[in-house]
């Protein structure tokens, strides 16, 4: 035996240790962060019980492809119904109070607009006083009212249209 092939034989030896030596270092990092991501998956899937995550996910898209066509087939006509029907509710309000007699304080009466997108509604106005109190209502339509609209009358519709005009 020559020495020369002593030396390459040693030399491919040590490189074979090395490499070897290598492989089990990697071999024990890959089998650590394997553990962790085993335990980051049991704490996932704890409390599934022996439903996998697969079957999770098709049931919730199911859940949610049902929810979208109960909101579409449910849920959108009714918001365009109510859509539709807003303009005629009364949801234009103003107020006013007011000491109708000089001599009355804290001011004790009022008047009250009450009208929707076209101006159709009423005026409700009271009056008190220390023996008595009234209570006027008034209709309103298309802006115009039955009967002469007081000042305060006047005010509280206009308070009630300000917003609507």
């Amino acid at each position: 035996m020559d020495l020369n092939t002593v030396n390459i034989e040693t030399g491919f030896l040590w490189i074979a240790v090395t490499a070897f030596a290598l492989l089990f270092v990697l071999c024990i990092i890959l089998f650590i962060l394997q553990m962790r991501l085993r335990r980051k998956y049991n704490r996932f899937m704890h409390g599934l019980g022996k439903v996998d995550v697969e079957t999770l996910m098709h049931r919730y898209a199911e859940d949610l492809q049902g929810l979208k066509e109960h909101v579409q087939s449910k849920t959108e006509p009714r918001i365009a119904f109510l859509e539709q029907k807003l303009p005629s509710t009364l949801r234009n309000v103003g107020m006013v109070n007011y000491n109708a007699f000089e001599h009355m304080g804290n001011l004790m009466s009022f008047s009250i607009a009450a009208v929707d997108d076209q101006k159709n509604g009423f005026v409700l106005t009271g009056i008190y006083n220390r023996d008595s109190s009234y209570v006027y209502g008034k209709e309103i339509t298309a802006g115009i009212s039955n009967k002469e609209l007081s000042k305060e009358e006047k005010e509280a519709y206009g308070r009630a249209t300000k917003n609507n005009s």
